[in-house]
């Protein structure tokens, strides 16, 4: 499970020279800040500070583990084993498929409560226009997982049972290393983009 991140805080007023404004009627005190710092920074410090928002998206892949079939193999006598008489050696081969598929989530976060309408259309704009762009590229890249491999396999064993033991053992082997390796490319793949931090200017 992947956590995405965006979002942070927009400028802040300069606390000392709103402390440096002091002295007459509010009227008077506003009008000497903005002369001093303008109008924006004014309405900051009306609003008791700069507002900040931290918005995080969530993608996840909840992988298959893939489904394999296996190709009927072809058996003949083979060299090489060391095998009683009674069970020689055999070989089979033929091929195996695994066909993977991944089920994709992303989870956008909520508009934050308490903002102005400026703001909140801000934040929609965020969220619609960089936020999700970038959940939705992590979701392409977990979907890299997606696809069939085939593959030939070439497997011994002493005698029928013990060659069905072998092949057994080994196309499972085969299966997971290859299912979890997808898997951790997958991933890379999607984390090669983060971390994700892009500013929100909520100073409206």
């Amino acid at each position: 499970m992947r956590k995405r991140h965006g979002g942070t805080a927009a400028r802040k007023a300069s606390g000392g020279v709103a402390r440096a404004v002091t002295g007459g009627t509010q009227y008077e005190r506003v009008l000497a800040l903005q002369q001093t710092v303008g109008n924006r920074a004014v309405s900051i410090a009306l609003r008791g500070g700069p507002v900040s928002v931290n918005l995080h998206g969530e993608t996840k892949g909840n992988y298959d583990g893939g489904t394999s079939v296996v190709s009927k193999p072809k058996v003949v006598r083979a060299k090489g084993c060391d095998c009683p008489d009674e069970d020689p050696c055999l070989r089979a081969t033929g091929t195996i498929a695994v066909a993977y598929h991944v089920d994709v989530d992303i989870r956008m976060p909520p508009v934050p409560d308490g903002l102005s309408e400026c703001q909140e259309r801000r934040v929609r704009s965020f969220l619609r226009d960089v936020l999700g762009p970038h959940e939705q590229d992590h979701a392409r890249r977990l979907r890299t997982y997606n696809g069939t491999t085939r593959r030939p396999y070439s497997i011994t064993g002493c005698g029928k049972a013990g060659l069905e033991t072998e092949m057994s053992t080994k196309l499972q082997e085969m299966h997971d290393t290859e299912a979890a390796d997808r898997a951790t490319a997958a991933d890379n793949h999607s984390a090669a983009i983060d971390p994700f931090v892009r500013p929100i200017d909520l100073d409206c």
